[in-house]
């Protein structure tokens, strides 16, 4: 990876790439044929950090009955009283981290991910500002970190396991990055966008 304005160049330029055919072939797996997902949006945070990227993520409240302790971007379910999906990504992202962010942050999205708990998540990416002041919400998240975007996205820091699920081969990712594990719908978007990105 080079400078900050060669990766936001590429992202806009590249074309946008696929999830994994044996990502959708799982969750057909999971979720019946006729079921209406239900939407929701996460952050990307990227902040610049001398002359790179750095992205931020969450790591969920223990206590949660979904997904304790992994390791996320701030996010949630679509709510009535949001705009559309980019509302919903940054009113989550304040209300879990407390980093502000406004729609003239936002840089692109990934395509929308389908996941087995029977949500359809899309990714927004956003630059934010390297002196926004974390407060997080107890409720949802035990942590926050950043981890360098060059690493995350390297296609050798991205670990690859096969899986046989009902007879069929399924890719599972997982990045390994200082005391965290990076796996699931998270590991997921970054495997996309390392595809976008990397050359």
């Amino acid at each position: 990876m080079e400078n900050q304005q060669h990766i936001l160049t590429r992202f806009l330029l590249a074309p946008q790439a696929n999830y994994d055919h044996s990502h959708q072939a799982r969750i057909r797996q999971h979720i019946a044929p006729n079921s209406k997902l239900k939407q929701a949006a996460v952050l990307i945070p990227l902040v610049p950090r001398n002359s790179a990227y750095h992205v931020v993520f969450t790591r969920r409240a223990l206590h949660l009955k979904h997904h304790p302790g992994q390791v996320s971007f701030p996010g949630g379910r679509y709510e009535n009283s949001d705009i559309d999906l980019i509302d919903t990504a940054l009113r989550e992202t304040r209300e879990e981290t407390g980093i502000l962010c406004n729609r003239d942050n936002i840089i692109g999205q990934l395509p929308a991910l389908p996941t087995v708990s029977g949500y359809l998540v899309t990714p927004y990416l956003a630059i934010i500002s390297p002196e926004y002041k974390p407060v997080l919400d107890p409720n949802e998240v035990d942590e926050l970190f950043e981890a360098p975007l060059d690493y995350i996205l390297n296609p050798v820091n991205i670990r690859t396991q096969k899986f046989t699920i009902s007879g069929s081969l399924h890719n599972i990712y997982s990045i390994p990055f200082s005391k965290y594990s990076i796996w699931g719908a998270t590991a997921q978007m970054l495997k996309l966008l390392s595809k976008q990105l990397w050359y």
